[in-house]
């Protein structure tokens, strides 16, 4: 992605054709630092549903109540449903995951293999993060980004959260809650964007392949 030749103000209005040019420049971004598809969606198209929500605490994730991010604590769908509202405009993005066989537990059955928390979200945050700054210092301060999966995996590696011990975030400028917890269908989006999506199974034989999925509010 090429450099910004001058430094942008924060918060200036830009013509509709600056920030279609930049929407396109952050998918490229995405790509080159490691997703393997990118597009640029109407904010119009991301709508709130509580039952995505649900699905973290019926039956329950393995994360819930675990940090501030996670439901129930995670922030109140209705502030998330009417800030999204006022976006135009998001980057979603994908990452392709292999061999996911190594990240999946044995059920019924003894192993010694090391249980290590869902590496495949550490890239999916990096990219999130980078384009949520790129955007930031290209003078969109209120871009917003989501990812996936609990910030305990990949940031904290599953240590307890300090946040809800004394308060204090290991790592305050990363952490953040995932699509799912602030009630976004990923499913959908992933459908509307061409992508294909599939559950993955206890016994692996029809999945070899998944995706990890995260998007930016820009403008």
């Amino acid at each position: 992605m090429p450099p910004e030749t001058e430094p942008r103000p924060l918060g200036k209005q830009h013509t509709q054709k600056k920030i279609k040019a930049d929407l396109k420049r952050y998918c490229q971004l995405a790509l080159q630092l490691g997703a393997s598809g990118a597009v640029i969606i109407s904010a119009e198209h991301v709508s709130v549903d509580e039952r995505v929500r649900l699905k973290c605490l019926i039956p329950r994730c393995n994360r819930a109540g675990e940090t501030p991010n996670c439901p129930p604590n995670a922030p109140d769908l209705e502030l998330f449903r009417r800030a999204i509202n006022l976006y135009k405009w998001a980057i979603l993005f994908k990452c392709d995951i292999t061999n996911i066989e190594d990240y999946m537990p044995v059920r019924g059955k003894t192993t010694t293999r090391k249980k290590q928390p869902p590496p495949f979200f550490k890239k999916n945050s990096e990219i999130v993060d980078a384009l949520e700054r790129q955007a930031y210092k290209d003078g969109y301060h209120l871009a917003l980004g989501l990812g996936g999966g609990s910030c305990k995996d990949y940031l904290c590696l599953g240590q307890p959260c300090q946040v809800m011990e004394n308060g204090s975030c290991r790592f305050p400028l990363h952490s953040r809650p995932s699509l799912e917890a602030m009630g976004i269908d990923v499913v959908k989006l992933i459908d509307e964007a061409g992508w294909q999506s599939y559950a993955i199974l206890d016994d692996l034989k029809s999945t070899s392949t998944a995706i990890t999925v995260g998007m930016v509010f820009i403008y």
